[in-house]
């Protein structure tokens, strides 16, 4: 009877852990982290260090970094019946988080598709450069050294 007692509490413990283990969440510095309580908003922890969110309730939708980073990336457009390819890079920062998560699906994708409709409509370059600097400003972030080839 005793062994039985002391396994039921080691499974109870070794659940009680698998459970509590994955609720303390680390944010490091320059990172934010969007917690959702039960689907809705809760809070943004932008201070760095370990964080415990209550299990099973709250959840990490994102973590975002607001340091400068790289894209390069390559898209592709129709014109007619031609496949077109724009190679487009730039120096992103994010320097509102809460818009650049809750702004759109993916505010990067966002961008992306703001360039090639502006191709497709065969806009000028330069134009083009100028318009998705401010139009990334409306989805939280920073738009440097935009590049278009």
């Amino acid at each position: 009877m005793p062994n039985e007692v002391i396994t039921a509490i080691l499974v109870m413990f070794a659940l009680l852990l698998m459970i509590l283990i994955p609720s303390f969440k680390i944010v490091r510095i320059n990172e934010v982290m969007f917690i959702e309580r039960l689907g809705k908003f809760h809070r943004m922890i932008d201070q760095p260090g370990i964080h415990f969110i209550v299990p099973l309730i709250d959840r990490n939708i994102e973590t975002v970094s607001l340091e400068q980073i790289h894209v390069k990336k390559t898209l592709k457009y129709k014109i007619e019946d031609d496949i077109k390819h724009i190679e487009v890079s730039y120096d992103m920062q994010i320097f509102e988080p809460k818009t650049f998560v809750y702004g759109a699906l993916d505010s990067r994708e966002t961008i992306h598709q703001y360039i090639i409709d502006s191709m497709i409509h065969q806009v000028d370059k330069l134009d083009i450069i100028e318009e998705t600097i401010d139009y990334a400003k409306t989805y939280g972030f920073h738009i440097r050294n935009l590049n278009l080839k």
